[in-house]
């Protein structure tokens, strides 16, 4: 008999895996166990440049995260940042790896002399 499908696992995988033959299971383990080894490589990658906004500046980029200085819009719409004013900051953040997603954290404003 068996073992009871995990219950983080998606109800149209549960229902379907059972009905597969074994030879599609046995692909489906390979196909799983290469999208996990992607994603193992891909957290090992350094963020760069090319995975933050635009318009940053690095200051750090160590080998599982990087921190930059960002300017950012406050989404009012009577405020110049919007338009052609300044936008406010500087703000600094920390990017990592999250599997395939880059994901951050605030740190706060950042000091004149951080840049």
């Amino acid at each position: 008999m068996p073992s009871v499908a995990p219950s983080s696992l998606p109800a149209y995988l549960a229902e379907g895996l059972p009905k597969q033959d074994d030879e599609a299971l046995r692909d489906a383990r390979e196909y799983i166990d290469e999208l996990l080894a992607a994603r193992e490589q891909r957290r090992q990658e350094p963020v760069t440049e090319d995975d933050l906004p635009e318009d940053t500046h690095l200051l750090e980029n160590e080998s599982s995260s990087a921190v930059y200085l960002e300017y950012r819009t406050c989404g009012a719409t009577t405020c110049s940042c919007m338009t052609d004013g300044e936008k406010h900051g500087p703000y600094k953040y920390r990017a990592y790896r999250d599997g395939d997603t880059v994901r951050r954290d605030y740190l706060g404003k950042a000091k004149v002399d951080d840049d």
